[in-house]
C-alpha cells in the first residue's frame, strides 16, 4: 500500500497548469476572433441588403426592375466608385451605421468600410457564389484581425450579395 504525504499532488499541479491557462486563453482568443468575423459578416450583409433596394423607379413603372444606375462595376472602393458612385455611397453609408453599432474592439468602422470593394451587376451575373438574373450587389473585405491576446492574426475573406426579389406577375 502506498503512503501518502502531503502535498503529493503539488508538482502535478504545476504541471498542469500553464497548460490550462493557455488552453482556456485560446479559447477565449478563438471565440473572440469568432465573433468579429461574425459581426463584420452581418453588417456586410445587412448593408447589401439594404443598399440593392436603390431600385430605379422610372424603370419599375416601366415594368423593368433594375438597380438605381445602370452601369456595371467589378471591384470598385469607395474612394474610386467608377461610374457607381451613388449605389456605392450609400452602401457605404450603411455599412458605416451598421459597423458603428457593433461591438467591435478596437476597430475602426471608417477603415473598415473603406476596405470593401463592392461590386455592383444591374442586369444579374454572379458573384460571392449568388448567381441572379435580377440586380445584384456584391461586397468583399479582408480584415487583419487580431486577438484579445495577441496569440495570433487572421485575415478572413467576408463575402456578402443580395439582389432585389423579382416582380411577379400581377
Amino acid at each position: 500500500m502506498s503512503r501518502r504525504y502531503p502535498g503529493q499532488a503539488l508538482p502535478l499541479l504545476a504541471l498542469m497548469l500553464p497548460a490550462l491557462t493557455l488552453f482556456t486563453l485560446v479559447v477565449i482568443e478563438v471565440t473572440n476572433l469568432w465573433l468579429e468575423v461574425a459581426l463584420l459578416e452581418d453588417a456586410l450583409q445587412q448593408a447589401t441588403r439594404s443598399a440593392v433596394q436603390q431600385i430605379d423607379y422610372a424603370a419599375l413603372a416601366r415594368n423593368d426592375q433594375t438597380l438605381r444606375g445602370s452601369r456595371t462595376c467589378r471591384s470598385v472602393t469607395v474612394q474610386q466608385p467608377s461610374q457607381c458612385a451613388a449605389l456605392v455611397n450609400v452602401a457605404h453609408q450603411f455599412l458605416l451605421t451598421n459597423l458603428r453599432n457593433a461591438s467591435l474592439v478596437d476597430r475602426d468602422p471608417v477603415t473598415l468600410a473603406t476596405a470593401v470593394r463592392w461590386t455592383i451587376l444591374p442586369r444579374g451575373g454572379t458573384c460571392a457564389n449568388v448567381t441572379t438574373a435580377s440586380p445584384l450587389l456584391c461586397a468583399e473585405l479582408q480584415p487583419t484581425l487580431r486577438g484579445l491576446f495577441g496569440l495570433g492574426t487572421i485575415t478572413p475573406r467576408i463575402r456578402a450579395a443580395d439582389t432585389i426579389d423579382r416582380l411577379g406577375q400581377p
